[in-house]
């Protein structure tokens, strides 16, 4: 297995070019937001080397509805957590599934919407045998994803051989060349990403095991941050009862999000 990225605060890239301000006449001090750009169509640079995606358009919301003057910056995932250790940002604004190990250590938001975990294939595939037929191959995932790990362990055993990669992209580059038999990430990402070119098919329904997906995602803070969190959380009340979020859901994902 590949081993998961250590960074220290000053290997930790943030994109300069990248860089959204959220201002509000109500705002006095900054909130430094994360986002890991890598990720369409849930954040990623555009044409105009500007953040945009379905996270970047919700934080955007809630910080509005929040008066809080947010700055959202492109922080990779392999150096997001030790971003947030150190006060390089003040939250993640990447959505992250809610564990309790993750709780203990951290601070979180309600929950956002939750999201499968599934296995991503070329169309071409034999996937008679279902998960099954992936036990003894090369499968691919997001490094730094422990719950990623944990649900291809439990589901093919625990000596399967697991790659980790950066993106989702360099992970399809190698399934395209035959290097991993199968990419797993959650069912959101692939059907959107991936599925819908008709280039690739899941090999299962999405499992919603709340061992590996947890209860939900939702976006973290620094131990300590309750005051904030609760003022994201109004925020994320507001902006959820009023549809917003699955305006956003339909725009970038075509479908609804719930967080029920």
């Amino acid at each position: 297995m590949k081993m998961i990225k250590i960074l220290s605060a000053a290997a930790v890239i943030l994109t300069s070019a990248s860089v959204l301000t959220v201002s509000n006449a109500y705002a006095d001090e900054v909130v430094k937001v994360g986002i890991d750009a890598a990720y369409k169509p849930f954040a990623y640079v555009d044409t105009n080397g500007e953040l945009a995606g379905l996270e970047v358009d919700l934080t955007k919301a809630v910080c509005a509805e929040a008066k809080l003057n947010c700055q959202i910056t492109n922080v990779p995932w392999d150096g997001i957590w030790t971003a947030l250790e150190t006060g390089t940002i003040d939250m993640i604004g990447t959505t992250v599934t809610e564990t309790g190990p993750r709780l203990e250590k951290y601070d979180a938001t309600r929950i956002i919407y939750k999201v499968g975990y599934a296995y991503l294939v070329p169309e071409s595939a034999d996937i008679s045998k279902g998960i099954e037929g992936l036990k003894g191959q090369s499968i691919g995932t997001i490094v730094g994803t422990q719950s990623y790990y944990d649900f291809i362990k439990a589901t093919l055993g625990n000596d399967t051989q697991i790659q980790g990669y950066d993106s989702p992209d360099a992970a399809v580059l190698d399934l395209d060349a035959g290097r991993i038999a199968a990419f797993q990430n959650d069912n959101l990402q692939l059907q959107q990403q991936f599925v819908s070119t008709g280039k690739y098919k899941l090999v299962a329904e999405p499992s919603f095991d709340k061992r590996f997906v947890g209860e939900g995602r939702g976006w973290f803070f620094r131990k300590g941050s309750k005051e904030l969190v609760a003022k994201i959380d109004k925020g994320l009340d507001t902006v959820i009862a009023s549809g917003k979020l699955n305006e956003l859901g339909q725009k970038y994902l075509k479908t609804n999000l719930t967080s029920q």
